[in-house]
């Protein structure tokens, strides 16, 4: 009996030792988010839109930077998975209120994107996949979308550039 009392007392001992290997954040105040999803013109599969992920909501059409997370394009494939964390951002920045937007020319020519500029879709995403540390343990899914359609919100942005 005195045997296993020893046993459970060494036996956290011995696995705090091995706490390298734990993914322990070094700020708690940090927090992580992460998305994935496809994008489709029509029943393509839509390669280069520009997915940003923000850290709060962005409400005018032109984006600020400032609160960028994370920016990817998407694959052949039409799909993307963007993720980021606050580590970069002051201490009184780490709140996490995620928004993505998308910018894309889907069923426009290269006319029509010189004159109107990209569409720009945004959407704000739910707190819960938000995690702590500056790994994102969950991934929010947000599934097959396809651009065709016209989102409430929607507007084209002359001066977004596909470079930024």
């Amino acid at each position: 009996m005195i045997y296993l009392f020893l046993l459970a007392l060494l036996l956290p001992i011995s696995q705090v030792s091995a706490g390298a290997d734990l993914d322990v954040p070094t700020n708690v105040a940090n927090r992580s988010m992460s998305i994935k999803g496809q994008l489709f013109c029509g029943r393509k599969p839509f390669e280069g839109a520009k997915i940003r992920l923000f850290r709060v909501y962005q409400p005018s059409a032109s984006d600020d930077l400032a609160d960028l997370l994370d920016v990817k394009n998407t694959y052949i494939t039409g799909m993307f998975q963007v993720e980021g964390d606050t580590s970069r951002f002051p201490r009184t920045k780490t709140d996490i209120q995620p928004y993505v937007t998308i910018h894309h020319n889907c069923d426009m020519d290269e006319k029509a994107t010189s004159n109107y500029g990209y569409k720009r879709i945004g959407v704000r995403l739910p707190e819960d996949y938000v995690t702590l540390g500056t790994k994102a343990r969950k991934v929010y899914d947000f599934g097959k979308l396809n651009l065709e359609l016209e989102f409430p919100g929607q507007a084209h942005d002359l001066k977004f550039q596909f470079k930024d």
